[in-house]
């Protein structure tokens, strides 16, 4: 069984979440796909597994429902799982999903967005290079790849729970503290996720905000015509 555990924002319109799904039931090649869905349930969807969350605002949500859905699975006694977002897509047959990063430090990462200081997205890679750093890892590769993430439940509750800085303000980026705390060995890749122009990166995996999915939604539409199993 492979367990894909995906945290889902509120609210039923989703559409990004819709092809996602028939994506990775499409093109992601692996023994007994099972979805877990962590945070929301829309009407239309019919997951293997869910488990309420969406405790918190913003990006609070998403590291809270990984923790959640990790907890769950780790009770389940599921040794691995790959976490997704809602807005991962799979557009071409791939056999598998590996541990990936950027092929580029934290602090490099960081310095690409001088003139988005103040985002919280920038923000939230600040904090999570200064707080890694009082963990003892002072130049730490960038995990934010825009992709899927295996992982072993365990280990990333571990690795959450070391975080004591609350849920109200800014929040590390959790893929990063994974890998860093955990020392995974992850091959290089480009970020794939679509801003305002295409990424020219070669992949099978996409990405999109709510603005580029407007933009970029056509071509993903019309090849994903087939509702997955998971829809109602």
């Amino acid at each position: 069984m492979t367990l894909l555990i995906c945290p889902v924002r509120p609210g039923d319109d989703n559409p990004e979440l819709r092809y996602a799904l028939r994506s990775w039931e499409a093109n992601l090649i692996m023994s007994d796909l099972t979805l877990m869905v962590v945070g929301d349930r829309p009407t239309w969807l019919e997951p293997d597994g869910f488990v309420e969350g969406n405790r918190f605002e913003g990006q609070a949500n998403v590291w809270d429902n990984v923790a959640l859905g990790c907890d769950r699975a780790n009770w389940d006694d599921d040794e691995e799982v790959v976490i997704m977002n809602d807005d991962f897509f799979c557009l071409d047959p791939v056999p598998g999903v590996v541990a990936v990063r950027r092929d580029m430090t934290l602090a490099d990462h960081i310095a690409l967005y001088p003139q988005y200081r103040g985002m919280w997205w920038v923000r939230s890679l600040d904090l999570t290079a200064s707080w890694l750093a009082d963990e003892g890892h002072p130049s730490p590769w960038s995990y934010e790849v825009h992709r899927p993430l295996p992982c072993k439940p365990a280990d990333m509750l571990e690795s959450l729970a070391r975080w004591t800085g609350g849920m109200d303000g800014d929040i590390p980026q959790w893929r990063t503290v994974y890998g860093t705390l955990n020392k995974i060995d992850a091959h290089p890749v480009g970020d794939v996720k679509f801003g305002s122009v295409q990424t020219p990166v070669p992949s099978a995996w996409r990405s999109t905000s709510d603005t580029s999915w407007r933009k970029y939604a056509k071509p993903i539409v019309e090849r994903f015509q087939k509702p997955s199993r998971w829809e109602r």
